[in-house]
Order: structure tokens, then C-alpha cells, then sequence
């Protein structure tokens, strides 16, 4: 609370004007220079208005100059609207998107601006920052005043690949490509943006031995990339296993395994 708030026993009738604003505007999460733009008030009265009324618990505070409506909840909007143009993504948008069916821990999301992870109503938050060239392929998610942005399926499952300890385990991740609806062509869009050969290499060389159709494109893209450089299929596992000359990858997983992988969905 900013020094000199003063506290009120019983609410003027301004601060009760400023709630019932909020209440017809529909609006869920806000700031205080959201609210200044469309109230017209003054900083110094409007952080007195609303911290008497996160006092009288008629909204709940966020963090410092981000508030939401008393007891609202939906941590995929609060997640996003904290980081100040972030977008849900990782594990979290795997589970969205129906691409995983465990459920994370934690909220992940991710922003090109840095953001300490913390908790807010019991609830941890992970965020991650991403370069600027980086942060695309967003679409939103929800309905009316619960609308939030979130990766779409292909940069979900791309920023995956690419962050693995984000995202629930490589198992999920295999299973995902293999049994996803997903649009190779976005795929190649988003992987040349991207610009990370080692994910390239590993979804092009999964979509062969699944025979996933339509990703005849896709292989053609990277194989055009490949340098002499070998990449671990796993980057979090061992340092072993058979060389893949075709797509300069160690399978530090076998073959076998991966198919047995994306057949088993428990």
C-alpha cells in the first residue's frame, strides 16, 4: 500500500461509484493506468479508491498496480495479463490444447520481457522469456471478458522441442506429434522462424518413422539445413546410443521405443 493511503471505516460513495463501473464494464483484471485512462481520475485518488476497496476486500490485488475482481480466479487470464503481454504456453498450452492429458503444476508462461516466477492466490507461476522473434504463432483462447492468449498447437509444440523442462517430459511431447492434428505447413513457417536446427531435425526425423502425412515438405526444409553437426534426440538424457546419419541425430532413445512411446497413451 502506498505511504499516506488513507483507509476508510465506511466507503464514500465515489470508491462505490468506481466498483460498480467495474462491474459494468465487465472487467476482470486491470491496472491502474488502465483504470486512469478510463475513469479519468488521478493517480493519487485512484490508488486510495482501490486500495480501500482491496481492503474491504471488494477486489483482490494482484501485485503492485494490478488488481482483478473480488475471488476471480481464472489463472491462464492472470497469468498473461501479469507479465504485461505475455501468453500462456509450454506444459500449460500442451494440456489446453488437449496434447497431453497431465496436468501441470504450474502455470507456464511465456513473455520477451523478464519476469521473476512467483505464486498469486496459491497458484505458481513459471515465466520465461523469449526473444522478440521468437514470440509469435499466439491465438486466444476463452470467451467474452475471459479471453487470454495462448500458443497455437504448432508453436506449442515447437517452443516444447525446444524447452523440454517446460514441458512435462519428452514422452508427451513424442506422443503429441504422433497423434496431434497438427499443419506441417505451419510447422515449416514456424520452424524457420524459429531458427533451432536440433528441433527441426528431431520432429522431421519423428514424422518419418511415424510416416505422419503431409510432412513431406517439412523434411525437405531441413534436410537443406543440415550441417556436420550431431544433436541428442533427448537433450536431457545420456550421451549415447545410435548415430542417425540421415538427420545428424544420436538416438539416446531407440526406434522401438519411440513408436512403443507414441502407441502408448497411458
Amino acid at each position: 500500500m502506498p505511504k499516506g493511503t488513507k483507509i476508510f471505516e465506511r466507503l464514500p460513495d465515489h470508491h462505490l461509484d468506481l466498483l460498480k463501473f467495474l462491474e459494468d464494464q465487465e472487467l476482470n483484471v486491470f491496472t491502474i493506468e488502465q483504470m486512469n485512462s478510463l475513469t479519468g481520475l488521478f493517480s493519487p485518488d485512484l490508488n486510495e479508491i482501490l486500495e480501500n476497496l482491496a481492503m474491504k476486500k471488494m477486489i483482490d490485488r494482484i501485485e503492485r498496480g494490478k488488481y482483478c475482481r473480488y475471488g476471480f480466479r481464472n489463472e491462464k487470464i492472470i497469468g498473461s495479463f501479469i507479465t504485461g503481454g505475455g501468453c500462456i504456453a509450454y506444459w500449460s498450452a500442451l494440456n489446453h490444447h488437449l496434447m497431453t492429458e497431465q496436468i501441470p503444476n504450474v502455470v507456464f508462461v511465456q513473455s520477451p520481457r523478464f519476469k521473476q516466477s512467483k505464486s498469486v492466490f496459491n497458484v505458481r507461476y513459471k515465466f520465461v522469456k523469449i526473444l522478440n522473434t521468437k514470440f509469435f504463432g499466439i491465438i486466444q483462447s476463452g470467451y467474452g471478458q475471459d479471453l487470454f492468449p495462448i500458443t497455437d498447437k504448432e508453436k506449442t509444440l515447437i517452443d516444447c522441442f525446444e524447452y523440454p523442462e517446460y514441458s512435462g517430459g519428452y514422452s508427451e511431447l513424442i506422443r503429441a506429434l504422433a497423434t496431434t492434428n497438427l499443419i506441417p505447413e505451419t510447422l515449416v513457417d514456424y520452424g524457420m522462424r524459429t531458427n533451432n536446427l536440433a528441433v527441426l531435425k528431431r520432429i522431421a526425423f519423428l514424422s518419418e518413422i511415424f510416416d505422419l502425412h503431409g510432412y513431406q515438405k517439412f523434411r525437405k526444409m531441413v534436410i537443406t539445413r543440415l550441417n556436420v553437426r550431431y544433436s541428442l534426440f533427448d537433450p536431457l538424457g545420456p550421451d549415447e546410443g545410435e548415430f542417425v546419419a540421415a538427420w545428424r541425430l544420436r538416438l539416446n532413445i531407440t526406434r522401438n521405443q519411440l513408436i512403443e512411446i507414441a502407441q502408448n497413451r497411458s
